[in-house]
């Protein structure tokens, strides 16, 4: 009797861990689409990981992730970003008439702030639950490249017939939606998972799971997708990040030779651009452009470009408050101020966004000087020490998220939030996988 009901608990035990490694592939592999759906589905998404990650830390009594020391830089930033959205510059209350609501910039940014520590709890989650069980981490990757898969071919049809698999348009010509409906991120999306994805196929090959032919059109698909998007900063950091590992990775993990995947990467981007006027508009008459302000000032030879309004704008507002800066999600409101007006930059009345489009700029004057030496600090610190255990391992999914965290902070060229949802989410999925490899048990 004894011995039955011994094996009805082991059986209720097994079944539990069963729905609970169910519940963590369901989250973790649904995080793509609720990327896709908007910034309430991946938020909820998150805070969701995060809470059964802390549930699971207390019913199995692990809580040595909060003994790591970058738990506390990361907690420290916290604080930081709380704090200084409190005591920062402390704007008036005015109308948006875009929303055509009130907006109250101390509440907004104090509330940004305090949400960043989904971030950080996402980050000890990552590493616990991929790395604790290849049941789950391989389970995951293989939903992820189901997803990406998906979204290459439907770039590559959007571009063909102008809508999506599901009928969206894109609001800009040169530009492609994807299943974004109307926000043209889908360059930034495929880029923060497929070289990730790449990377674990490529390993796959190496057990014989898979043929080499798949991950081989993968990886190029990728970055033409990419190009095909219409987003040129993401497919210049694509770019880098698909030459340094084309470079690196050994020729047996190919089904056919390096020299001939460059050359299909060069048909792959000619072709769309001679047959195209969009995508070669997009390209080739920005880099003429350019090119005919190749003399002059800063503002002659750069005043042209639209983010260039975006930027000049952060760093008058990190030169007014070096310091601390105005605070999180301040720059769309202190913009406006007509003290930032410069008339030898051709859109600087456009100079006002959500955020300056460059993640240094965008630290700095919302963070000041303190801030950013904080943050880069920290995340430097991980890349730099991450980078030592790759070099041991040579691990390829390591190698792809540690390219695209150096790729995110190359200077000047333009990037999504460091705190917003959409590019915050994609950064810190990487930022996730450089920091969990610190500590990931040996196979």
């Amino acid at each position: 009797m004894t011995l039955i009901n011994a094996n009805r608990v082991n059986f209720k035990n097994f079944k539990k861990e069963s729905y609970n490694e169910k519940f963590i592939i369901f989250l973790f592999s649904f995080l793509p689409i609720s990327l896709m759906l908007g910034n309430s589905a991946v938020n909820s998404n998150i805070l969701i990981i995060d809470l059964f990650f802390l549930l699971t830390c207390c019913r199995q009594k692990q809580w040595s992730w909060i003994k790591n020391k970058y738990f506390y830089f990361f907690m420290f930033i916290w604080i930081y970003l709380v704090i200084n959205s409190i005591i920062s510059e402390n704007l008036f209350e005015g109308f948006d008439f875009v929303r055509k609501e009130i907006i109250y910039p101390q509440k907004d940014s104090a509330i940004r702030s305090v949400g960043f520590i989904r971030f950080v709890i996402f980050l000890f989650a990552v590493q616990y639950f991929f790395f604790n069980s290849k049941k789950i981490f391989d389970q995951i990757f293989l939903y992820w490249s189901i997803i990406i898969f998906v979204v290459l071919i439907d770039v590559i049809f959007e571009r063909i017939f102008g809508f999506n698999l599901l009928g969206f348009e894109s609001p800009s010509s040169i530009r492609i939606v994807s299943f974004f409906k109307d926000e043209l991120v889908v360059g930034g999306f495929i880029l923060g998972f497929s070289f990730l994805i790449s990377g674990y196929l490529f390993k796959l090959i190496k057990n014989d799971t898979v043929k080499k032919i798949f991950p081989s059109i993968f990886f190029c698909l990728s970055i033409i997708c990419i190009y095909l998007s219409g987003e040129r900063s993401n497919f210049i950091k694509a770019l880098i990040i698909f030459s340094i590992i084309l470079l690196l990775i050994k020729d047996a993990y190919f089904h056919i030779k390096k020299k001939y995947i460059f050359l299909f990467i060069i048909i792959g981007a000619t072709l769309p651009t001679l047959l195209y006027e969009e995508v070669y508009s997009r390209y080739i008459k920005t880099f003429k452009r350019i090119q005919l302000y190749d003399q002059g000032s800063v503002y002659e030879r750069f005043g042209h470009i639209r983010h260039f309004a975006h930027y000049n704008t952060a760093w008058k507002i990190f030169k007014d408050y070096p310091i601390f800066g105005v605070g999180n999600l301040k720059f769309r409101h202190i913009c406006h101020n007509k003290k930032y007006l410069n008339t030898k930059i051709l859109y600087t009345y456009e100079r006002c966004s959500n955020h300056p489009h460059q993640v240094h700029l965008e630290i700095l004057s919302e963070q000041g000087i303190i801030g950013y030496l904080i943050i880069i600090f920290t995340v430097f610190s991980i890349l730099f020490n991450s980078f030592k255990i790759y070099r041991k391992t040579g691990d390829l999914i390591h190698l792809s998220s540690i390219l695209f965290i150096l790729t995110f902070f190359i200077p000047l060229l333009p990037t999504g939030s460091f705190f917003s949802t959409f590019n915050g989410t994609i950064f810190w999925i990487n930022f996730s996988f450089v920091h969990a490899f610190l500590n990931k048990p040996n196979d």
